[in-house]
Order: C-alpha cells, then sequence, then structure tokens
C-alpha cells in the first residue's frame, strides 16, 4: 500500500504545463519548422537556379560563338589583319553592353591565340572537354567556373569553323553575378510559396492543437481527481480494517489470554481446582469458540482485501471462484447462474458486489454452513429485461426483516448495498428471522444500463 501510495505522489509532483504553454511551444516549433522548410527551399532553389544559369550561359556563348563570332572568322582575321580584327572587337562590345558576356578568345586547334580581348589571356594547351568541343563542334564549361562564388566569371568554349572551314575555338566569360541575380529571383519566387504552405498548415493544425490540449488539461484533471479518491479510498479501508481487527478481533483474543492467565495462576490452588472440576473445561470451550471467532473475523477481511471488483471474466466464473474460496473457509456455496455468462459488465458488476458482501456476512456473522446461489435471465422483452439472483444461507439470521445495517469506518452493508443496485435501476429485498437464515433477492433491469449493454445472445 505504501509502494502505491509513493507511486501516486510521483506521479502527482511530476511538472504539469499549463494549456497556454502547450500551445505556445506548438507554435515555435511551428514557426522554426516553416523557417526551416523556407531556407531549405531556398537553398535548393539557389542550387537550382545557379545550374539552369549555367546551362543558359552555356547555351548564349553557343549563340555567341556560332552566329557573331565564327562569321566574323575571316582569313584577314586569321592572318593578323587590323580591320578585321577591329570589326570582331566592335562586334563583341556590343554583346557586352548588352548581356552578360565579359572577353572572347579564339584560339587554334593547338592552343595558340588568334583573338581575343582579354589582357589576362595566354597561349595554353587545350583541354581534353575543350579538344572535344573543337573536334564536334559542341559547347562545354570550363570545371573551374562552375559553382563559384558570385564575384567568379563563368566560361564556356565552344568549337566552331571560320570562313576558311579550319575548326577554332571561341571561349566566352560571363559575369557571374548576373547569373546569381537570376538565381536570387528564383529563389523569391520559391520561398514565398513554400513558407506560406507551412503556416497555412500551422493555422489549420492550430483549433485541433488547442481542442488536444483543452482534453488533456481535462484528462489530467479527472486523473487528479481520481488519485485523490483512490488515496480517500485507500485512508478509508485501512481505517476500516483497522478498526475491525482493533474492535472485533483484538479484544477476543485479549479476553481469552486474561482467561489462560486467569487458569494458569489457580494451578498454585490444587483444591479450588478439585472444587470446580467443569472449569477448566468451560475454559477451553470458550477458548476455542473464541479462536474460531477470530478465524472467521480474519477470513472476512481477507475475503475483502482479496477482491473489490469483478475480474476480467465472466460473472459465472467470477462467483466459481468466490465458491472455492469460500470452501476454505469451510463454507459449502452452490452456484445455479446457467445464463450469466454474457450479461453487460455493469449488471455483472452490481450482481457480483451483491454476492461477495453477502459472502462476507456469513463468513463474518451468520455461521452459516451452506449457502446457495441462483441466479436467471428473463430477456422475452426488451423493454422488461432482467435479471434476478437469489442468495439463501442457513445462518442464525437476525431480528425483522429489515434492509438496514450501519455503516462502520467505511464497511459496505445492506444499506448502502441497496443504494448500490437502487442506482442501477433494480431492487434488493432481504428477509431474515433467528436461526432461519437469510435471503436476499436481487433484482436488475438491463434496458436502464444502456442500449449496448442488454443481454448477448
Amino acid at each position: 500500500m505504501r509502494i502505491a501510495e509513493r507511486m501516486y505522489q510521483g506521479v502527482h509532483r511530476r511538472p504539469q504545463h499549463s494549456e497556454t504553454a502547450t500551445v505556445a511551444v506548438f507554435v515555435l516549433l511551428g514557426v522554426l519548422m516553416a523557417a526551416g522548410v523556407a531556407l531549405s527551399t531556398g537553398a535548393a532553389a539557389r542550387r537550382a537556379g545557379a545550374e539552369e544559369a549555367d546551362r543558359s550561359f552555356q547555351r548564349l556563348a553557343v549563340v555567341v560563338a556560332g552566329s557573331v563570332v565564327a562569321p566574323l572568322l575571316t582569313p584577314q582575321l586569321l592572318s593578323g589583319g587590323a580591320s578585321a580584327a577591329g570589326v570582331l572587337a566592335r562586334a563583341v562590345d556590343r554583346l557586352r553592353a548588352i548581356g552578360p558576356v565579359q572577353t572572347v578568345t579564339v584560339r587554334d586547334g593547338e592552343g595558340r591565340l588568334i583573338w581575343t580581348d582579354d589582357a589576362t589571356a595566354t597561349a595554353a594547351p587545350l583541354r581534353a572537354d575543350q579538344r572535344t568541343a573543337l573536334r564536334s563542334g559542341t559547347a562545354v564549361l570550363d570545371p573551374t567556373s562552375t559553382g563559384g562564388s558570385p564575384d567568379d566569371p563563368v566560361r564556356a568554349s565552344v568549337g566552331v569553323q571560320g570562313t576558311t572551314g579550319a575548326p577554332l575555338l571561341v571561349e566566352v566569360t560571363g559575369r557571374r553575378e548576373n547569373l546569381a541575380s537570376a538565381a536570387g529571383s528564383s529563389w523569391k519566387s520559391y520561398a514565398p510559396v513554400a513558407l506560406g504552405a507551412v503556416l497555412l498548415l500551422q493555422l489549420l493544425q492550430l483549433p485541433l492543437v488547442l481542442l488536444l490540449a483543452r482534453h488533456v488539461r481535462r484528462h489530467r484533471q479527472a486523473a487528479a481527481v481520481l488519485r485523490e479518491a483512490a488515496g480517500a479510498a485507500t485512508a478509508v479501508e485501512r481505517r476500516r480494517i483497522a478498526g475491525e481487527v482493533h474492535d472485533d478481533v483484538l479484544p477476543v483474543l485479549h479476553g481469552l489470554v486474561y482467561e489462560l492467565d486467569g487458569a494458569r495462576l489457580s494451578r498454585a490452588r490444587p483444591d479450588r481446582d478439585a472444587a470446580h472440576p467443569d472449569r477448566n473445561t468451560a475454559l477451553l470451550d470458550r477458548t476455542a469458540e473464541g479462536l474460531r471467532s477470530g478465524i472467521r473475523r480474519l477470513r472476512a477481511l481477507l475475503l475483502d482485501l482479496s477482491q473489490d471488483r469483478l475480474p476480467e471474466t465472466d460473472l459465472a466464473a467470477a462467483l466459481t471462484e468466490m465458491a472455492h474460496r469460500m470452501e476454505s473457509a469451510g463454507v459449502h456455496v452452490s452456484v445455479q447462474a446457467p445464463d450469466v455468462g454474457c450479461l453487460p459488465r455493469p449488471a455483472a458488476e452490481v450482481l457480483y458486489r451483491c454476492v461477495q458482501e453477502a459472502l462476507r456476512n456469513v463468513a463474518a456473522h451468520s455461521g452459516a454452513e451452506r449457502v446457495e446461489i441462483v441466479a436467471t435471465v428473463d430477456s422475452n422483452s426488451d423493454a422488461d429485461a432482467h435479471v434476478t439472483m437469489t442468495i439463501d444461507d442457513d445462518g442464525r439470521g437476525f431480528e425483522g426483516a429489515r434492509l438496514a445495517e450501519s455503516r462502520a469506518d467505511g464497511h459496505l452493508g445492506l444499506r448502502a448495498l441497496g443504494d448500490l443496485v437502487a442506482d442501477s435501476g433494480g431492487s434488493l429485498t432481504a428477509s431474515s428471522s433467528p436461526g432461519q437464515g437469510t435471503r436476499l433477492v436481487v433484482r436488475v433491469p438491463l434496458h436502464t444500463l444502456g442500449d449496448d449493454m442488454r443481454v448477448q445472445q
């Protein structure tokens, strides 16, 4: 019991967050998630934009090299004519003024410079991909110029043929800041959509979170009430058991001890024992009866502690198990309940509690040797479906036919048992007379327990 109390206290002392704090945490996490989605989407969009910009520049280089530069690669230009070089320079200047083109360089198959407006350009052997582009007339991007910072230029090499039919390589260099601006515009078009979608999802989920938080708060309050009720019930049950042991069992045992002590002291006067030869016999009889009474009371307490609610079995099996426990206390219990195996659990709970209290009274007070339990179900009409249980014992009985016993220290007597049955819409009657035993008749209607709690056929 103390372990259970410590567990309840441990659960009760756990820090509990308020409904407002829970919703605030959810909103904060949602905003952080939205920001993370927006940033990751933006980064992905920037990468995708940069890659698309590189491909666009590659296509632009093909157009510039094939449509603008190649027609101007005349024999005069190849032989170093100044007028032909001026014509090409003016054409490249116009491209530089209206587009991302920065410089143009023309090389032959050996990597020598034919023409360039890049002051830093030098003759150098062609790379493998440039030689391939020269032979096939395709375009390739310089691997060192892709994926760089906005300040780095981007280069594309395109294989073309001059007016003489000689294969030449045209290198076009562009400004990356223009490409980065295009990628940034792409990111700005994606980010609001992604961020707005996540925020809209958060707004749609917020009412559900509020509703869930209220449900959690109500369940938490209900759990607190149940914990308090469980603690109070535990305290009441402890006091009841302590009171019964103190008021019923201990006085009898103390009285026997005093009588045995008196008998032991009287041994010093043999003449007194000779004058009263039946005194020792009477003392032994009283001692035996007192011990039997104490054992009955302790057995009744054990029955109370062993089972308070209907186990997870049907009512017939639970009654049979209870009858077997009473057999160990010297009371024969017969159970005739063939139709109660499929009773709805609320009705079974009421009947089980009635049998439990009746057997507790038998073990504690009546001194009965036999108890007969008969239960029948009448389901001819749904409106009048009910179950009737009769409990007969051959004990000493009591004065008058009454349904009242005092509630003492939380003990559930016939009056409280009658209230329990009445709450279910049923009735309990008790009849008894001294020396003739006691009969309890419990009648519980099934239709008052809900449409889903009727007898299952």
